[in-house]
């Protein structure tokens, strides 16, 4: 669901979560993967200098060149007491001089939806869970191998009292299809709040062993879902299934 021109995103299943137990994933079968947190390894990725009261950790990413640019893919937890809400993640890349070539932001693409007041929904992350970010197409100015280190930051806005979490979009009947060299994820997502939504999107983040995310699937349209309706899809493909996924579903509240 999107809001205020926003997007609401909720992955409808756990992650193989750092830390956590590994997921079932409904039969998803893939090869065994490897268990690395971070990749390049070696690559320093740390918070920014002077960053203090910061409740959201990233926990893994994967850094590397897709077939027009760097690409970036995070998973982040949020180590704190009491939801995240509307984050985001500022990533610095920083040459081998020291000099910071390009900051990048992307949205933090998190588990629980609350509802703000009668007409505003946002999308938090609870304590203890995991949120995913995709920043695919970075710029020129991103070349891998003349990186000496990344930082990064979460900008989010606090201070939302009595927000009450409910439920909106489940995704199910996931399954893998084979789509050129690589594979895409099929499914169907389901509208679950009381009024029609349009635009429908979803992502779907593979993941290794350890719940870093290697890539990401992406899957849109137009049409709209009437409550209680559902969609079926069909993302775009990924080269490395891992051994489980994450699935995040959007639409907009009309």
């Amino acid at each position: 669901m999107k809001s205020k021109g926003l997007p609401v995103v909720i992955p409808m299943l756990a992650v193989a979560a750092l830390g956590l137990p590994l997921a079932c994933s409904g039969g998803m079968a893939a090869a065994p993967g490897d268990d690395r947190f971070f990749v390049p390894e070696g690559l320093p990725n740390t918070p920014r200098a002077g960053e203090v009261g910061v409740t959201l950790k990233l926990v893994a990413w994967t850094l590397v060149q897709g077939p027009t640019a760097a690409e970036l893919y995070a998973a982040v937890r949020n180590d704190g007491n009491a939801p995240s809400c509307e984050a985001g993640m500022m990533t610095d890349f920083i040459d081998k001089a020291g000099q910071t070539v390009v900051s990048v932001g992307t949205a933090l693409q998190s588990k629980q939806l609350y509802r703000l007041d009668a007409t505003t929904v946002i999308n938090c992350i609870d304590p203890g869970q995991i949120a995913m970010a995709a920043a695919t197409n970075l710029p020129a100015e991103v070349v891998i191998g003349e990186l000496g280190s990344m930082t990064h930051t979460f900008p989010t806005f606090g201070g939302f009292d009595g927000i009450v979490p409910i439920a909106g979009f489940t995704v199910s009947q996931v399954a893998t299809v084979a789509a050129g060299a690589g594979s895409a994820y099929t499914g169907t997502l389901t509208n679950g709040f009381d009024t029609t939504v349009s635009a429908p999107s979803v992502t779907i983040f593979p993941v290794n062993r350890v719940g870093r995310p290697l890539g990401a699937a992406t899957a849109s349209a137009t049409t709209d879902i009437p409550p209680g309706g559902s969609w079926s899809f069909e993302t775009s493909a990924v080269n490395d299934l891992g051994v489980d996924y994450a699935a995040y579903p959007a639409a907009t509240l009309n």
